[in-house]
């Protein structure tokens, strides 16, 4: 029977003296430098391109800006290349939500699940490395290097965006934005990164373990971009639709009778269907509405206001971080617990 045959026992490396941490570090960082080196690839060529083109963004919004008179015909000109970089950056920010589950998920997934697959963790568990110190130095490792990236990375597309919100193009709350800055980008990936690990722990399949994690991690973005977030602090609630100077997110709406009793949409659609013609064809929707208040009827609307935004960050990052480390520890305890 050999060191890698040979059933792996708690206690079994008790008399051996415990190899110090920093070599155990040093062993991690030898194992998975390449998973290591496919993160810094895939954010630092993301980074390069956000530098490139947020300074290609930057010039022209400071070209918008510096023209005066503002909203003349030539500040209209020059505002055509900021307004068409727009699309562009808002294609950007869609596709660079996949990045923490991609970061995450391919990095904590395989990191026990290969070894547990293999065979070769037991090695490991025999030459004075026990299981604790094993699963410690590889998740507290590789947990702080893609967390500390994707942190810097949000960093970069913040000031990236900045523009943008700066002439509320965009909201802070807007879903599409809101995992890729503040604490979020780098707590998203560290969820994905924990879900990855507990995944590999528990099916002891890489490719398996990969599949179950991205579904976990899609299912739990879905619910919290859904349902979860809106519901942080209690909305504000205004008559009306909310003004535009701070883009807010209206996260419901609806419309009360003469009565004061909530309405259908259907009973609206029927109000206005009784309308002047230059009421129904008016492409001004303040038509409309003015006709339904004429008639009693009142638009309210639901929405968190864009000064919220740091309250959600926090609250959201908070509640990731605890989830992270409660699956991190339940990954060791696993580890420990669980015969080999």
């Amino acid at each position: 029977m050999t060191a890698l045959t040979m059933p792996a026992r708690p206690g079994h490396d008790a008399g051996l003296r415990p190899v110090p941490w920093t070599k155990l570090i040093w062993v991690t960082w030898r194992q998975h430098r390449i998973a290591l080196a496919g993160v810094a690839a895939l954010l630092g060529g993301l980074a390069l391109y956000l530098l490139i083109k947020g300074l290609q963004i930057h010039s022209a919004y400071a070209a918008v800006t510096a023209c005066h008179p503002a909203g003349s015909a030539a500040c209209e000109v020059t505002a055509h290349p900021f307004v068409n970089d727009h699309n562009t950056a808002v294609d950007v920010a869609v596709i660079l939500l996949v990045i923490p589950v991609l970061v995450g998920v391919f990095v904590g997934a395989p990191l026990l699940a290969r070894e547990l697959e293999t065979g070769t963790f037991r090695f490991a568990w025999t030459q004075g490395c026990g299981r604790l110190r094993w699963a410690v130095a590889k998740l507290v490792l590789l947990a702080i290097a893609v967390t500390a990236a994707a942190g810097a990375f949000s960093l970069l597309f913040s000031w990236y965006y900045q523009p943008f919100f700066a002439e509320k193009l965009d909201g802070a709350l807007a879903p599409q934005l809101f995992n890729l800055r503040g604490v979020d980008f780098a707590a998203w990936t560290l969820a994905a990164f924990a879900l990855g690990a507990i995944a590999g722990v528990l099916i002891r399949r890489t490719v398996p373990a990969i599949a179950a994690s991205l579904a976990a991690w899609a299912g739990l973005d879905l619910a919290t971009t859904l349902f979860l977030r809106k519901h942080y602090q209690t909305p504000l609630v205004i008559k009306g639709s909310p003004g535009y100077t701070n883009p807010p997110w209206v996260v419901g709406g609806w419309y009360t009778g003469p009565n004061g009793a909530t309405v259908s949409q259907q009973t609206i659609r029927n109000v206005i269907g009784h309308a002047p013609a230059s009421v129904r064809n008016s492409p001004n929707p303040n038509a409309a509405t003015a006709y339904l208040s004429a008639h009693h009827y009142a638009q309210w609307s639901a929405y968190q206001p864009e000064s919220r935004f740091w309250h959600f960050q926090l609250i959201e990052g908070g509640w990731l971080l605890a989830l992270s480390l409660i699956l991190i520890a339940a990954t060791v305890w696993l580890v420990r617990r669980r015969a080999a």
